[in-house]
């Protein structure tokens, strides 16, 4: 007697299913495997792997460089919307729109995670090539402009142990990154050449809050095909005078604070 066929989930099986498998991903504390994702289920392999491929598609989840497997950008954004970061988004979103308008490259806001940057917020370039969305990735911070800026300034400190060398212009010697972070410091501002990836330049500023802390880095990134010392210099004065802008907004802000009290 032939056996009896295997029945297809339904579409509310499916949807249960991949419900469970990103409710595992975000009660996780770090990312999960894929083995791992898929023996805690009980699903085999391949509807696992449909099932988060779906999830990706919709950025509910999303892989890291390792290929272990994390909550996603649309639910990133979605949890910073009443955070004080959310906030922080809302407030400078305009700035961004303004410098990828002025410049055509990628304008991003990053800050301070737990031993990496945190990219919050995005407005990507108008050219086919470009960099990556960076939103909801973690990024050393030694390698990276936005990760230099929040270090120089004391938003942020290096975690213990030896600094990972991504490529060979990376910066890993401590000493000579405690100078380029004074020289950022000095500067008002940090750049990154062929650090992070090959062919990727980056420029960031700091933010300051209305209690002059460095809560955050504003910064300008694109391909060296694209991008040379003059552009990167009108990189760095178009960031500045937008940061003046905030500092200006800041100022106002507290006289009202004070006219107030």
């Amino acid at each position: 007697m032939a056996s009896t066929p295997t029945k297809r989930a339904t579409g509310t099986q499916a949807v249960d299913r991949a419900a469970d498998l990103l409710v595992q991903v975000l009660d996780a504390e770090n990312p999960l495997t894929f083995s791992y994702l898929t023996n805690k289920s009980g699903l085999a392999k391949g509807t696992a792997s449909r099932l988060i491929s779906a999830l990706e598609r919709k950025g509910l989840v999303q892989r890291n460089n390792n290929g272990e497997i994390e909550p996603g950008t649309t639910l990133n954004k979605f949890a910073l919307r009443s955070s004080t970061t959310g906030k922080l988004v809302e407030r400078l979103q305009p700035i961004l729109e303004s410098i990828g308008e002025a410049t055509g490259e990628t304008a991003s806001l990053a800050v301070p995670g737990v031993n990496v940057i945190e990219n919050i917020a995005q407005v990507d370039a108008k050219y086919l090539l470009s960099s990556t969305n960076w939103v909801g990735q973690k990024v050393p911070y030694h390698a990276s402009a936005a990760g230099k800026v929040l270090l120089a300034f004391g938003a942020a400190q290096l975690p213990e142990g030896k600094l990972e060398k991504l490529t060979k212009f990376t910066i890993t010697n401590i000493n000579d990154l405690n100078n380029e972070l004074q020289k950022v410091k000095r500067n008002g501002y940090a750049t990154i050449v062929d650090e992070l990836e090959t062919g990727l330049i980056a420029v960031a500023v700091p933010i300051v809050n209305e209690f002059g802390n460095v809560v955050a880095a504003l910064s300008i990134s694109g391909p060296s095909t694209r991008i040379n010392q003059n552009r990167i210099n009108e990189f760095i004065t178009i960031l500045k005078n937008e940061i003046n802008k905030i500092a200006v907004k800041n100022s106002r802000s507290n006289n009202r604070k004070k006219g107030a009290a």
